[in-house]
């Protein structure tokens, strides 16, 4: 990641199949978009797939080194391509959006 300070912050009301916690955050240092219009945020030590229906995020593994350097490797806002695929780095604005559209539970892992 090229940001060394978040972005933004999630806000995190607990897990999905536990009991409600204290709310906390979660710092957010970036994040990209799949060609089918999904969402992944950046925490410190790994990922977030974000499904805004139900107020989830999935743990995911952060990238692996060889997406990371293509992701630092583009603007943000621009496409990035690993493998045979194509995402869309996110803006700093398009991910303050996400964080500030609601309260996120976390789910099971990816």
């Amino acid at each position: 990641m090229v940001d060394i300070l978040p972005v933004a912050a999630l806000a995190i009301t607990g897990s999905v199949k536990g009991p409600q916690s204290s709310e906390h955050s979660e710092p957010v240092f970036g994040g990209y978009a799949n060609a089918r219009g999904e969402i992944v945020l950046f925490a410190k030590d790994l990922a977030y797939h974000v499904n805004f229906k139900n107020q989830i995020l999935k743990e995911r593994p952060p990238l692996n080194a060889g997406a990371q350097a293509r992701y630092d490797a583009a603007q943000a806002g621009e496409d990035f391509e690993y493998g045979t695929k194509t995402f869309l780095r996110l803006s700093r604005q398009a991910i303050s959006d996400i964080c500030e559209a609601g309260h996120f539970r976390v789910g099971s892992r990816y």
